[in-house]
């Protein structure tokens, strides 16, 4: 039997040699076909060699991610997650702003993956070591049939991702693609509030579901709070971070509070869907991921021939909130998480307004600067209770460091 850094390893080898051979067999046979995919214009080989460098970076930080939690190092694999988190979006961005080039941003993005991945692997190579004999052991055929079995998901995610940008290109024009392309990189900023949490949160949640039903109810409110109160801040200094971009790209400030829609369903998802997981009926998630595609495919159909790229990025907020409901109704019968599905609507319905209004001002800085101060404070009228609660018990962790000291 395979002890369990042995099994990491084969895992890990043969992830590797799957992604080797697709790249060499990509880049050597059908570069051009591939590119074409994910940029509109004529690339070189160069780039879809970098583009599967940066997946290799990415999946060497999902393996460690997951051998932290499974060694239960929670320090450890929350600074890899923030980590991770940075050099894969907030270090693409400082690239951004010093020189917003395309061949620098990729550098600097291939760049600080690769320093993410060295970081984190080199005190960790033990792991990775395999043997072919562990490699292709009676163990490992046992487990490639549900590495197999998440490849639909994993495209479809890949497809909903990709198939806006592609509409955008063919019907619009490659600048509203790139303004999209752009926009969407900024919403992920959305993110920081993720990084770490939910790589925590599932091992608590499937540790603790039995007996910490109404904790887990309270997080829920709290992330919700924090994510809205995030959203209202970048709604109020839009046209600060666009000024840092520079003017090629300010016509994204139109369609940015569409596309904040997208990251914050998918963050608030973290504490509403795992009743799925808890049921162990992976099925609706999948479901869930193919209603997007479909959604997104036929909203962009009906919406974009009349609005352009709003209608293009409406299709896609649409199509991630259908998900959202979708997965969030599912699980809640399985398992519930929500202490009030009314405050989570109205919550909701808030945001709506907030990001409706941000697009209507979006040429009025200080109009725009009110409106997001009054959705904080609407917010904080409504979750007055959880920020008391999460005051005092800030209050008690301070007061209890402070006496040991």
């Amino acid at each position: 039997p395979l002890d369990k850094t042995s099994l990491f390893g084969a895992c890990f080898g043969l992830s590797t040699l799957v992604l080797i051979a697709t790249c060499v067999i990509s880049c050597v046979f059908f570069p051009q076909q591939v590119l074409g995919i994910f940029f509109t214009e004529k690339m070189g080989t160069i780039y879809l060699a970098m583009l599967f460098l940066n997946a290799f970076m990415a999946m060497i930080g999902r393996y460690l991610n997951i051998m932290y939690r499974m060694e239960g190092s929670i320090k450890l694999y929350t600074i890899e997650s923030v980590a991770m988190q940075f050099f894969s979006k907030m270090f693409f961005l400082v690239a951004v702003f010093i020189n917003p080039t395309f061949d620098t941003m990729v550098m600097w993005f291939t760049i600080g993956m690769c320093l993410f991945a060295f970081i984190f692997l080199w005190p960790n190579r033990s792991w990775v070591s395999f043997s072919p004999q562990v490699l292709f052991s009676k163990a490992n055929r046992h487990l490639m049939p549900y590495g197999l079995a998440l490849a639909p998901t994993a495209i479809m995610l890949w497809l909903n991702s990709l198939f806006s940008k592609v509409y955008i290109s063919k019907t619009i024009g490659d600048g509203p693609a790139g303004v999209f392309s752009m926009v969407s990189l900024l919403s992920n900023v959305v993110a920081i509030i993720q990084a770490g949490f939910a790589t925590f949160w599932s091992a608590f949640i499937y540790a603790n579901y039995k007996t910490e039903q109404e904790k887990i109810k309270q997080v829920h409110d709290y992330l919700t709070f924090l994510i809205v109160e995030f959203l209202c801040l970048l709604l109020a200094f839009e046209d600060v971070i666009f000024f840092f971009i520079g003017p090629a790209y300010r016509s994204g400030m139109a369609v940015f509070p569409i596309m904040l829609l997208v990251p914050v369903f998918l963050i608030i998802a973290e504490t509403t869907v795992y009743g799925i997981s808890i049921a162990k009926k992976p099925i609706h998630d999948t479901i869930g991921i193919g209603l997007s595609v479909v959604c997104n495919i036929v909203f962009c159909m009906v919406l974009a021939p009349k609005f352009g790229l709003y209608g293009v990025c409406m299709a896609l907020a649409g199509a991630n909130i259908a998900m959202f409901l979708y997965r969030t109704i599912i699980a809640q019968k399985l398992y519930c998480s929500i202490v009030s599905y009314k405050r989570t609507t109205v919550v909701c319905l808030v945001m709506f307004v907030l990001v409706f209004a941000a697009c209507i001002l979006n040429n009025n800085f200080m109009a725009k600067l009110g409106v997001s101060v009054a959705g904080m404070i609407v917010y904080i009228i409504i979750y007055r209770k959880q920020l008391m609660s999460a005051i005092t018990l800030a209050k008690e962790i301070i007061g209890g460091f402070l006496n040991k000291k």
